[in-house]
């Protein structure tokens, strides 16, 4: 059994036993209504740390060179984004969420060394990038969260939820060279873009320290191995947010986002691993 898979059948289990105890107890519910049916949260995400690694193989020959983003191609390692978060309640027990935000960046820089990607063989499959030669970088993606949860335990002071949903993410990414060999020159580019639908699994929770001040917290996974697919997805989100006003309040946070994945077509195959840290910031208006 794999790490990933034991860690998921522990905290299945633990979800387990904790929904089961509360399922036993006569008072998960109180009379008091959720004095937030309807959230908006507009803000800022500062993405402190990119940590982005790929390889672009063929079907043919799997091995291309492993690319750290970031450290090779000088992609931006940070960034600042416009993020929308939210959730519509339809009662104390059912409620669907959502987040958008969506990220662009780029580099330049000097190759250093051989890159290979994809097959070289293929004029369609790939190329080598020579040393010295100048390259180009994007990496984009358009994050769209959609999901339902379930509060198991839902009372004035404290919340605990459990859901799924679809974590659907379109990524796009383009890589070219300018070469200068001898009196000849050489150039070439790699563009591919894809929607990834990932269904995810959530827990999570929150606590009313005071009247005005609340804390949350978001833990989601996902794991899929499916024909040439695999991949594994974790995203951490702890909350504090002021109800300032009657109808609005600000919140600060942090998140943590851990992707890992495999693809396979008929030409192509590749893997790339992205680890992101950032600081929440927004501007909350609530019902």
């Amino acid at each position: 059994m794999t790490l990933h898979k034991t860690i998921l059948l522990i905290a299945s289990l633990a979800l387990g036993i904790t929904v089961w105890t509360y399922a036993i107890a006569d008072d998960r519910y109180d009379d008091y209504q959720p004095s937030e049916r309807f959230k908006l949260r507009v803000g800022g995400f500062l993405i402190d740390r990119f940590d982005t690694t790929a390889r672009f193989d063929s079907t043919q020959f799997p091995i291309g060179t492993l690319i750290d983003l970031e450290e090779n191609f000088n992609v931006d390692s940070s960034e600042t984004v416009l993020r929308i978060d939210g959730f519509y309640r339809f009662n104390n027990r059912h409620r669907v969420d959502w987040t958008y935000y969506r990220s662009r960046r780029s580099g330049t820089a000097i190759a250093t060394q051989d890159y290979i990607i994809g097959d070289p063989d293929d004029p369609q499959g790939g190329f080598i990038i020579p040393r010295d030669s100048n390259i180009q970088a994007q990496w984009n993606f358009d994050l769209l969260k959609i999901g339902y949860a379930y509060s198991f335990l839902n009372k004035r002071r404290y919340e605990m939820f459990i859901g799924t949903g679809l974590n659907i993410r379109n990524l796009d990414i383009a890589i070219s060279y300018q070469a200068a060999i001898s009196t000849f020159g050489a150039e070439d580019s790699f563009d591919s873009e894809g929607l990834i639908p990932l269904p995810t699994a959530v827990i999570g929770g929150r606590w009313n320290l005071t009247k005005k001040w609340q804390s949350i917290f978001r833990y989601e996974i996902f794991m899929l191995e499916v024909g040439d697919y695999r991949g594994s997805q974790q995203d951490f989100q702890l909350l504090f947010e002021h109800s300032t006003f009657k109808h609005v309040g600000f919140g600060l946070g942090i998140n943590t986002v851990n992707i890992n994945m495999r693809a396979q077509d008929e030409t192509f195959r590749g893997e790339f691993d992205s680890r992101i840290l950032g600081l929440l910031g927004y501007i909350k208006f609530y019902l």
